[in-house]
Parts: C-alpha cells; structure tokens; sequence
C-alpha cells in the first residue's frame, strides 16, 4: 500500500454523541490543535460511526496516533479501516445442490492444495463458501486465483471468487447453557483463551454467541487455538452475516434416506467426446431425497378398508431429470403392476403409498435405480454455436430429432458448454453424438462492393427473419460466418446472397430549426456535397424544416448519422435583447447588415424566426386613435332629483308603448325556445306572496324595475304605483323599497334576472329591431336608417348595462396594442455557431452595437400633465408606429429608443402637442356653447358639462357621427342629422347647438386649469446633469477641447427643439442621401457665437448672411469646428458681460467635400460628373478636416447648447 493510497488517508471513528452535527466534527478533525488532524477530503456518518478520508496520510497517521479524542465530553475511539482479509475468499454462484465433497475437490483443483491447507464454512443456502487459507494470498496470488475460479464450471454453475474484509468477531457454538457472556469475556481475555480485548459479547442462539474483539487481528489469533470452556470444546469460525442461520434451514450433505446409484461413467471416455475438446466429463447427478411418513389423512381417504399405509418420497431439486423420470413411462409401468398402490409426482418429487412397507421400499428402490443411471455429458462448444442451440425453435428441432432416433434425452445450453442428459450413459453418449452431428457452419466471403450492406439497419433485420440460423460478421469484416442445421445450408447462403445483392432503397428525415439549416447549407456546404451516394433535398416548410436523404440504406444510414452528429455538434444559444424597438431594428435594413456583418465574422448563422415586427401605416394618428378609443359614458342628469323625474316619465312613457311589450314578447319566445334547447338555466324563483297574490312579473330592459304584465295595458298603472305605499320608481330612496318585501324581492331579482339573462335581451332586441325593418313601408330612406340601425344594435347592443361603456372588442384591441408594443422591445434571436466561444462573443457584440445605436429624446409641455384617454391612444399608436419607448411624468415626455426612431416619434409628438395646445380649453367651451336634447318639441334639456365638452370637440373636428354611452346605454350622435339615436330601443331625440354668452349658465362649474397654447418659440430644456444624456454631451465635448481642458467649466447643457428647423433639416437629409455616394452624410460638429449669435440661432437657425464676422478663408458660409478646443477660443465665443461662452452642439450634413477657398459664395461643382451636381461642403483640408464650411441654412440643426465659462488661476 502506497503511502498516500486511500486506505492509508481514512479513519474510522465510533463513539459519536447523536447531538454532535457533522458539521461540527468535521471542523474537529480538520483541528490540528485539538485532534491532530488537518484538511479533509471526504465525512461519512451512519450513526455514531464515521468515515474519514484525509487529503494526506500523515494527517491520518497523527489522528491515529492519539488513540482516543474527547468531543462534548464523549470519548471518541479511532482506528483504521478494516483491511481486506488476505487469508479468506468468498465463492458466489454455486447451486445449493451441490455437494460438500464435490466444492472441496474444486477448491483443491484450482489452488492445488490439500485438506489441511483451508477450512471451508458453507453458508446455510450454500449458495455461497467462505475458504479460510491457512497462509495468506498476495494480491497476484488472488488475482490468479480468481481468473482460474471464474473459467471453471461447477456443477454447471459459473463461480466469482472475491476478497472479504476482515472481520473482529467469531461465532463460538457447542455452548453449555450455563455459560454467560461474562464468563466468555473472562475467557479469552485470560491467557488460557487468547489474551485478547473482548469488546461486546452476543448470545446469538442456544448455544452459540458472538464475541467481538477491539482489534480484528485478534481474530486469527484466536481461531488458530482449541478452546474448552466449561467442559465442553467449543466451535469457533469468523463471523460474517452470510455464515448465520436464516430463513432457510441448512441442507445436509448427504440427506437422511438417500440412496445414490452410481454409474461406471467416471472411468470412461467417449470417442465422440473429443470433437470438440479433449474429452468429456460423464457424472451421475442424482440429488434425490426420501421420507418415510404413517398414515396420513388424505391416505386414509384414498384406502379406507386398510388399517395403515405408508408412504414415502424421493425428492428432485433438478426439474430435467424429473421431466424425463415422467417421459420415461417407468412410473405408468409399476403403477399397472402395482395397483393397490400410488405412485405420481408431486411437486418437485415421486410420492408412493400404499399398504405394504416392503413392496413400498422395492419400488422406490427401482425408481432410484432408474434415477441413479441419469447421466449427463458437458459438451464444449464455440460461444457462437452454444448461443445458437440456446434458441427456443433449434431445441425444438433437435428434441424432434432426439425423439425420432428413440432417443429420450434432453439438453441444456449456457456460455460455452451444452450439458446432454438422458437415462443411460449410453443414451447420452448418442444424443451427444447425434446434437454435434447436427450443428454445422461455414463461411462466406464477402464481395468489397457489398461489405456496406453489412452496416445497414436493415442487416439486423434481416438476421431476426432467418429461422435455424445465426449469422456473425468476422472480426475483419470480410466473411460471414453462419451455424445452422444440417440440411440448412444452401438455403441460408441462398439467402444472405440475394440480400447482398439487392440493396435496399431507403429514406430519411432530419428535421431541425430553420437556422440550423441555415448553418449547414452555409458552413457545411463541401460536407453535403461530398455525399454523392445518396439524394439531399432541403426542407424548408412550414410544417417542416432540415433534409430530406434518398438513396442505398447503407449509404443513407451513414449520411444520416454523420449529419445528425454535424447537428449534435453545432452550439446553439438564445439571445435575448430587451430595448424599445430592437424588434423592428434587426428586421430593417440597418439592423439586417448588422447582423450581416456579425456572422461573417464569426462564421455563426443567426435566425431572426422569433423576432416578430409588423409595420403600422398610420398617416393620422388622431383618426386612428379613435378606433382604439372606447365611447364615454356619462350620466345624463346631474342632479338626483331630475333624473328621477325623468326616469319616472321615461319609465310611463316606455311601459305604454307597444314597441316595450313587443320587446317583452320577442323576450319571452327566445327564452321558451332556449329552454327547450337547455340553452339557458331556469333562474325563475317566486317571491314570498307573489304566486298567492297570482302576479305575473315581468322586467323593463331600460328602467331595471320589475311589473306585473297585467299592467301594461292599463294606462293609469304608473299613477296608481305612486299611490301604492311601497311601490318606489327609480329615483326615490331604498329605505321605500325596503317597506315592501315583495316589491323589494321583485327588484332584487330583476337585478340577478338582468346578469344571468345578457345574452336573451340582445337576441330579443336584434330580433325586434330586424322585424321593425322587415315590416316598415316607409320611403327607401327611412328603410335604409333603420338597416343602419339594426346593424349598429347587432354591433353595440352587448355593451349595454357595462358601467365603462368599454367592448370587450375594445379592450381586446386595446390589450393587443400593449402586447405589440412589448414584443418590439423584445428580440429573441437563435445563434449557431461551430464554438461555443463564438456565442459568447455574438452576444457581447450584439449588445454594444444595439446600444450604441440607442438615445433619449425629451419634450416638455404643460398639456402633457393630463391626457384624456384618446390622447393617450394617441401616444400609444406612436409607440407601436415607430418602435419607441415613451414614458410621461408631469409635464415631461421621454421618448427613448433607436436614433432614427426617436427622431421620427418626437415629430409626432410635437404634432400631438400642438394639436392638444390648440384646442379651445374646456372652460371656454362651457361658457360660449350649450348642446341640448329635446323631450319634447319645446322642452329643451341641456347635455352634462363632461358631455358638452365631448361633443362638441367632435363638432369642431368635424367628425359626421359619435359613439356614446348615457345611463349605460350606447347611443350615436349624428351632427348631419341633429338627432341623437339610442341603438338598444331603436328610439331617436333631436338635439341642437346653442351659442351662449359668457357667465350665462354652469356658473357653479368647477374651473379647470387654464391650458394656454404653445408659443411660437421653439423650446429650450436644461438637460439633468444625472442623466446619460448630459455625460454623453460633456464627454464629447471635453473629449477634442485639448489645451483647454483645465480652463473650461461647463455651467450648463439645453436641448434645442426647433420643429421647423428639424423638419427642414430631415427633408434636406433624405435629399442628400439620394444623390451622395457615400452612405454618412451627417457629422457632430461646434460652433461658437456670441450672446447676441446664440439668441439668432435659437430663434431662426444658422444664417450664412452673418458670414465673414469672424473668418471666411474657406469660403463665404456658415463655419463649424470638429473639435470643441476652436470654438471655445474668445475669437469665435467671446465672453458676455457675465462671462458667459456659448457652443452649440451641431447636426450638420457635411456629404461629400472639397477643399474651400476664400473667394467661394456656394460649394463648387463635381470634377468628371456628366451631370452639374455641386459638392455638399468644403473643409480646410480634406486628407483630415478640422473645419466644414456649409452654403446652404438646412444643412445645420442646433441640438444643443452649452454655456460655459473660462476658469482663471
């Protein structure tokens, strides 16, 4: 044992107090102070026992070395591990039928040694022997031993030989039952037994006990003594828990009654044996066993006149030779001349009974007879050929042919050896003869042009459909060898040679993902077209994507396998990309020759297939946000008191008129109809009194009240109910409705009536309203209003009773714009790449590049602070038309994404904000127009406020028609026609727009904060110095100031927003791009002006005109620095009187350029162009320009503004 091998680090430790945690004592042991112990590799607890493995032995030698170890007050006892025992081998495997004797000569033949060389101890199965060596076995030793144990049969039984670990206890046995377990302990801890340290004794069995030692080396020097203990020698052997009786009780040797028959095999050879060895063993194998019993109940039965019957058994453990003793017809025979008698087979043995105990005894003695002249012959054959006569339908066969010979023999098949058995020794040596004769093989070359078939699937296949055939390819590959039958041969070479010559055609499919196609048609081209033996068609559908593979199967189940390892091997990886619009960047032309560029160089492929971007063609957002924008809903009276009179009048008016029973009817026959249908529950329940009272109830659609139907033809009902005590209409209290409980019931279930019933009253209605139409025979006008009416109940009517006044369909529009907006932030992009390095660099790539291409963009305005719900539509629609993030605090809105998107969104929102800046503010409205609705031809009633305000922003819009909802129930307002339509009861009012004059009615209106208009100043922000924004512009701006660096200090940054400014300068861009040839047209450039420069530039942008106020060597325009150390200088920024310096930040179309010249009023025209096209700009040096000098006013846009100031001393 080397000194640093595993055996050498560990140390078993027991003693262990249950509270003490392994953490805890594993810090003990790795504690050098305390334990001697050091770093550790490995803890094992089971109990109070442990395990440990240190990382050095001499670690483990220390903790040794102590002995024992306190811990928590415990002593804790140490040791090595138990080593394995040189002097004992375990034999596994055997058959518990085998014989003592006949495992004690195997033992000898394999290790040479005599009888007083080991002791043997079966276990009580003897299905396993533990062989104690007197000398120990080195590790060669054993090893040798185990491989001539493991190429030996016994007893037909294959045998594994292993090493065991040492023991520190014996079994003693033959104990008086006097003896203690403490005069054991005095035993052989006294010199007379051994000397030795007793650490527990065990009474395992009447006598018989355990003594366990405290050094298991005191084993063998006990077991190697005699020991006579209280008069009586005492038995001692290892312990070990296979060794102890268990469940099964032991098997004697030679059991009690047996009779063995032995034939004269054991001196003779069989010339027939040599075939296939150098001879064969014969052995006589009878295992049987018989009892003798008295008269039993059931014999008593069978033989009632006889006083006694005796009855005995032969027992049979091997069910072949029973199956043989039953088809030898030997039991029939002495039954027929034995017939007071029974002879038959019980079980697993032969059971005879009958009157006479001599007759008894002569016929068992001849079925031993017949049973001791069993014999078998263990035939060795190839493992080919022993594996070939295993199989069930070649037993079949050769049993048929042992049959036929008259042969009653069997046989049995396993490894390498065949074992005949029949009844005679001759037998066997003739069914031996005639199963060798039988077998056959050969072997068949095979042809270059066919050794592919061989590897095929089909080969397989082909070899399970042979019957009384086993076919193998050698080892080289260059023949088959077969075994068969006798008389087999030419039809089973026939075979295998047609199969060999006609290759099957096959086909396959490799489905993948459309990028790993990609990658392979990409990076994997010469390997495909190398495949020339077989047929590959990309698949690219949808309903399936990868190759498709035709050809010989060989050859198409080698391409399949070697592609699908190309695909195993590809590395793949999900990139997720979470910033506003990188959905429509990577799908657009900028975004696309990114990616481009990133798979060239670094040969990945990069599929796009879950990114999802739809464009939005949206010209109008106000008309667009319409759409998505649900109708309001207000109340119609602002006071309680008027709307109950209203109600009440409403309510008279709605019960007298036919069109309301028409309703009820139409109500009535849908909901027999859906009854009958099971359709709808049946929700009707009677209220207390009601039936008594025999009150038919039924439910205004419009008032939410419940009446008797009997009423509806009267005309004074509605006077009488207000007469009725308890009969409340819909204004007065609930206290009124409480007094009467079965007006109060009736309410309550028109309520739950009204819920589960939603879906009766819109088919009622829609009927009602197709009706109306099919049977009016007014003018075609009149006809085609009341069609646009049904459809418009068909569209609305389910709105009807929703508090919001808001369609699901609204709201599912509305949440699907949200989601669309969401997944344009979100790009889930595959990436395959042949390494797994590669990904990692594609990401990292991908994230710079997305960032980089990423600003904010801020807009500040007063009518951003409260949004009505279409203006926020309105923002939402900008989101999801350009991609954009925009989030809105206060008065400010931060429009963040992608630079090209963001510039096209803060245009639309400007345009928003002017157009909310515009309108005419709320009190205003309310003030100078009154829009009213007419109950009557005179009577005119005004709209809420809210409501007021709502028309007629759309009356000034011009729009034709509105949607909107009053006392929950949807209405339309037509301005051509002046009438306002309630589309659930198909009734119209006309309405009209009256023009007031100031203070003349609301003057108990709450004010509403005065919205002013945008001035026509274009806006000026101060950048949050905390932001990205703000250290970008610094950075840039310190970043080329050079000398000045420690002489400017920046006071602060503003953002320029100039709409027409920035419009001209885009429509200037996009004019550039056409005609210039290179694809960067725009630079970031300073300029420094004076005080009185700056507030001309904020107002009006860049003038030329002012041209030649500081220099025009370059030419006679509008002069821009490329680093910011020019235009800090006082010759172009002087200082105002505070000391000020101001520095645009300039976006300036620079195109393409040429040297400048002082003379120069506008850019010269192109040297060698057939067309008169004028350069864009000119520079002071066009190798590296440092100054552009610009002709035209809108090719400069002034970003931002910084005001600094010189820092002196």
């Amino acid at each position: 044992m080397s000194e640093n091998s595993l055996e050498g680090r560990t140390v078993e430790v027991s003693g262990i107090p249950n509270e003490v945690e392994d953490e805890f004592l594993g810090l003990f042991f790795e504690n050098k102070r305390r334990s001697g112990g050091g770093a550790l590799a490995s803890l094992r607890r089971q109990g109070s026992c442990a395990v440990l493995i240190f990382e050095d032995a001499e670690v483990a030698k220390r903790v040794l070395s102590k002995g024992t170890h306190v811990l928590h007050n415990a002593k804790l006892t140490v040791r090595k591990p138990t080593p394995k025992d040189p002097r004992k081998v375990l034999l596994r495997g055997m058959n518990a039928s085998t014989a003592k004797e006949m495992v004690e000569v195997f033992v000898e033949n394999v290790t040479k040694l005599d009888s007083t060389g080991y002791l043997m101890y079966p276990s009580p199965r003897r299905d396993v022997v533990l062989v104690h060596f007197h000398k120990p076995l080195s590790e060669q030793e054993f090893r040798r031993l185990a491989d001539k144990v493991r190429r030996r049969l016994l007893d037909g039984a294959r045998i594994e030989a292993e090493q065991i670990e040492r023991t520190d206890s014996v079994i003693v046995e033959d104990l008086r039952s006097t003896t203690t377990e403490d005069m054991l302990t005095l035993y052989f801890e006294n010199k007379r037994g051994g000397g030795e340290e007793v650490k527990d004794v065990t009474m395992v069995a009447d006598g018989m006990a355990r003594v366990t030692f405290e050094d298991w080396e005191a084993v063998d020097r006990i077991l190697q003594r005699s020991h006579k203990l209280d008069g009586s020698n005492l038995s001692l052997r290892p312990y070990f828990d296979f060794l102890l009786p268990g469940k099964y009780p032991p098997s004697p040797s030679t059991p009690n009654g047996t009779e063995e028959g032995h034939g004269d095999s054991a001196g003779h050879a069989d010339s027939t044996g040599h075939a296939d060895s150098t001879g064969d063993l014969y052995t006589d194998t009878l295992r049987c066993d018989t009892t003798r019993e008295e008269l039993t109940d059931s014999t008593r039965e069978m033989y009632p006149d006889s006083p006694k019957l005796y009855s005995s058994n032969i027992l049979l453990d091997d069910p072949v030779k029973l199956n043989l003793l039953q088809c030898s017809h030997l039991l029939q025979e002495l039954q027929q001349g034995h017939q007071d008698f029974g002879i038959q087979i019980v079980g697993n043995g032969v059971q005879i009974s009958g009157p006479n105990q001599h007759t008894s005894e002569q016929l068992k003695k001849r079925i031993l007879e017949v049973l001791s002249g069993i014999a078998q012959a263990h035939l060795p054959f190839s493992t080919e050929k022993a594996t070939f006569l295993s199989r069930s339908e070649v037993q079949e066969s050769l049993q048929k042919s042992l049959e036929q010979e008259g042969m009653l023999a069997t046989y049995t098949a396993s490894d390498c050896t065949v074992t005949v058995i029949a009844l005679t020794l001759d037998m066997v040596k003739q069914a031996s003869s005639l199963v060798k004769s039988l077998v056959c093989d050969f072997t068949m070359p095979i042809a270059a042009e066919y050794e592919c078939m061989l590897f095929s699937d089909e080969w397989p296949k082909f070899l399970s459909s042979l019957s009384l055939c086993s076919a193998k390819v050698s080892d080289r590959g260059d023949e088959i060898n077969v075994v068969t039958l006798r008389g087999q041969e030419e039809e089973t070479r026939s075979k295998i040679e047609f199969f060999l010559s006609n290759p099957v055609e096959q086909e396959s499919v490799i489905t993948m993902e459309p990028g790993m196609l990609r990658y392979l048609q990409t990076h994997c081209h010469m390997l495909l077209a190398d495949m020339n033996q077989v047929t590959i068609f990309p698949l690219d559908g949808d309903d399936i994507t990868g190759l498709r593979l035709h050809g010989q199967a060989n050859a198409c189940q080698a391409a399949d396998e070697l592609l699908r390892n190309v695909v195993a091997s590809v590395h793949t990886r999900t990139i997720t990309l979470k910033r506003p619009g990188v959905a429509r960047f990577l799908v657009e032309e900028q975004g696309t020759s990114i990616l481009n560029q990133i798979q060239t160089k670094f040969e990945v492929v990069i599929s796009l297939e879950r990114v999802h971007w739809v464009p939005l063609q949206s010209e109008n957002i106000f008309e667009d946000a319409k759409k998505f924008t649900p109708p309001p809903s207000f109340e119609r009276h602002p006071s309680a008191d008027t709307d109950s009179l209203a109600n009440a009048d409403e309510q008279a008016r709605d019960l007298n008129n036919p069109e309301t029973v028409l309703l009820e009817e139409a109500k009535k026959l849908i909901s027999v109809i859906r009854k009958d249908d099971h359709e709808l529950p049946d929700t009707a329940t009677s209220a207390p009194g009601t039936a008594a009272a025999g009150i038919s109830m039924d439910e205004d659609l419009y008032t939410d009240q419940l009446l008797p139907l009997s009423s509806l033809d009267n005309k004074d009902t509605l006077a009488e109910m207000e007469e009725t005590p308890g009969i409340t209409t819909e204004g007065e209290s609930e206290g009124a409705v409480g007094e009467n409980p079965e007006l109060n019931y009736v309410k309550q279930l028109s309520m739950e009536s009204l819920q589960v019933d939603g879906v009766l009253e819109e088919d009622a209605q829609l009927s009602l309203a197709i009706q109306f139409s099919m049977e009016n025979n007014s003018d075609p006008v009149d006809k085609e209003d009341e069609l646009q009416k049904v459809l418009e109940l068909s569209r609305r009517t389910a709105g009807q009773g929703r508090t919001s006044g808001t369609s699901e369909l609204d709201q599912a529009i509305g949440l699907s714009i949200q989601d669309t907006i969401k997944a344009a932030h979100t790009a889930q992009i595959l990436v395959y790449a042949g390494y797994d390095m590669d990904l990692i660099r594609v990401d990292i790539a991908l994230g710079k590049k997305t960032e980089l291409k990423q600003c904010k963009e801020k807009i500040e305005s007063k009518c951003l602070k409260n949004l009505s719900e279409h203006h926020r539509s309105c923002v939402d629609l900008i989101q999801r038309k350009h991609a954009v993030d925009i989030t809105i605090q206060g008065t400010t809105a931060t429009v963040q994404g992608f630079k090209e998107y963001v510039s096209e969104a803060v245009l639309d929102m400007n345009k928003l904000v002017n157009h909310i800046s515009a309108t005419v503010p709320d009190p205003d409205i309310l003030r100078s127009v009154q829009w009213v609705w007419y109950k009557e031809q005179s009577n005119a009633i005004p709209y809420p406020p809210k409501a007021t305000i709502y028309i007629e922003h759309a009356f000034k819009q011009k729009q034709k028609k509105i949607d909107i909802v009053f006392d929950k129930q949807p209405c339309t307002i037509s301005f051509e026609k002046m009438e306002e339509y309630n589309i659930a009861s198909g009734k119209s009012l006309p309405i009209a727009r009256k023009q007031l004059s100031n203070m003349d009615i609301y003057s108990d209106v709450t004010e509403i904060e005065d919205f002013t208009a945008l001035s026509s100043m274009p806006e000026i922000t101060r950048v949050n110095e905390a932001t990205d924004e703000f250290r970008d512009v610094v950075q840039a701006f310190y970043g080329s100031i050079n000398e000045f660096h420690n002489k400017i200090r920046i006071i602060k940054v503003e953002k320029m927003v100039n709409s027409l400014l920035y419009n001209q300068y885009k429509l200037k861009k996009a004019s550039m791009l056409q005609t210039c040839t290179q694809a960067d047209v725009e630079r970031t450039l300073y300029h420094g002006t004076s005080e009185t420069g700056m507030r001309e530039i904020c107002l009006h942008g860049f003038n030329r005109s002012f041209c030649g106020k500081n220099a025009t060597v370059y030419g006679q325009g509008v002069y821009f620095a490329v680093e910011s150390a020019l235009s800090v200088q006082d010759q172009y920024s002087p200082p105002s009187e505070e000391g000020y310096k101001y520095v645009f930040v300039v976006k300036v179309l620079t195109g393409e350029y040429t040297k400048g010249k002082h003379e120069m009023k506008t850019a010269p025209l192109k040297e060698n162009s057939r067309i008169p096209l004028r350069y864009h700009s000119v520079v002071d040096s066009t190798d590296s320009p440092s100054i552009f000098v610009i002709f035209n006013d809108t090719q400069a846009y002034p970003e931002y503004l910084i005001t600094c100031q010189k820092v002196y001393g």
